[in-house]
């Protein structure tokens, strides 16, 4: 009579334990995962770019190279990305942005003074005053890490390339001339010259190195805020100057390093999913604002 007592207490003991786990381990694998970094994103990113001076390599002469400037560019496009762990994710982007930037002033020595004379200057002009540039579609691929440092603050850091050049390769063959510039005292008196050159059957491939903070929205969706550096691995233009009076000349490049900030919305379409949870699990609100609440607590919680 014990031994069956202590079945039967055993059984009730282990039906009741199943019973009250049970409805908790269905939820638990109904309710899909509304981490902010799982799956897959899409985003929309701009930034702005402080790109490096290009180089003058003076040859010969007496005139010294010209005297490059910083300047400056922009690159907006998409992001696709997919997060595959806790705290690492890649993406892909087709961006639009600037490719080549660059901007020098030049040096006057001696010139005409348009007298039938001569005068001695010896120092840098603002020629040539405008920015010599170009964009096209560029494609930066990454590895990204993230970390948590608050409830809706993450660190992230970013590494990568960015490839342009491929729809030039597939589309031309050839050069492309950038800053054919010369500048004359008259019509008859040539005093400067340069003049770039890009060979469009190559793909240029630049390093991307990133830093920053993701903030997570109410509706589970990202704010990205990133600074970093985009370095080239070689020119993308080569060319040439000549001082005619003098006959200095020289060589320059172009690489378009520069340091970049960067700002990103990115959707996780965690909204989305959170929606259809409770659709499925037939949630009715009394109204709009009552299911928009839950919706924001289910993706925070």
């Amino acid at each position: 009579m014990k031994n069956f007592n202590r079945k039967n207490t055993s059984s009730i003991l282990v039906f009741l334990i199943i019973t009250h786990l049970l409805p908790f381990c269905v939820v638990s694998q109904n309710t899909p995962s509304f981490y902010h970094f799982r799956g897959f994103h899409l985003g929309i990113t701009g930034q702005a770019e402080y790109i490096q001076k290009c180089t003058f390599v003076p040859l010969t002469g007496t005139d010294p190279a010209p005297r490059p400037r910083w300047t400056y560019g922009w690159e907006t496009g998409i992001e696709f990305s997919y997060h595959f762990a806790k705290h690492f994710g890649v993406s892909l982007g087709l961006n639009l942005g600037t490719v080549v930037s660059y901007n020098y002033a030049i040096y006057l020595s001696t010139v005409p003074d348009l007298k039938g004379g001569w005068e001695v200057i010896n120092k840098y002009d603002n020629f040539p005053a405008s920015t010599i540039h170009d964009y096209e579609v560029l494609f930066p691929i990454k590895l990204e890490f993230h970390y948590p440092l608050g409830k809706n603050l993450f660190f992230n850091t970013e590494i990568g390339a960015k490839i342009k050049g491929v729809h030039l390769k597939i589309r031309n063959r050839g050069i492309r001339v950038y800053g054919r510039y010369s500048h004359y005292y008259d019509p008859f008196i040539k005093y400067y010259a340069s003049e770039g050159y890009r060979y469009l059957t190559q793909i240029h491939c630049d390093l991307l190195v990133g830093v920053g903070l993701y903030y997570a929205l109410p509706y589970g969706d990202l704010l990205r805020f990133n600074v970093g550096v985009n370095v080239s691995f070689k020119p993308i233009i080569e060319g040439y100057y000549r001082y005619y009076l003098t006959d200095s000349y020289g060589t320059f490049s172009v690489k378009n390093d520069f340091i970049y900030t960067q700002l990103s919305y990115i959707h996780t379409f965690n909204w989305q999913k959170a929606r259809i949870f409770l659709k499925k699990n037939d949630v009715s609100f009394a109204s709009k604002k009552e299911r928009r609440k839950q919706v924001i607590e289910i993706i925070n919680n």
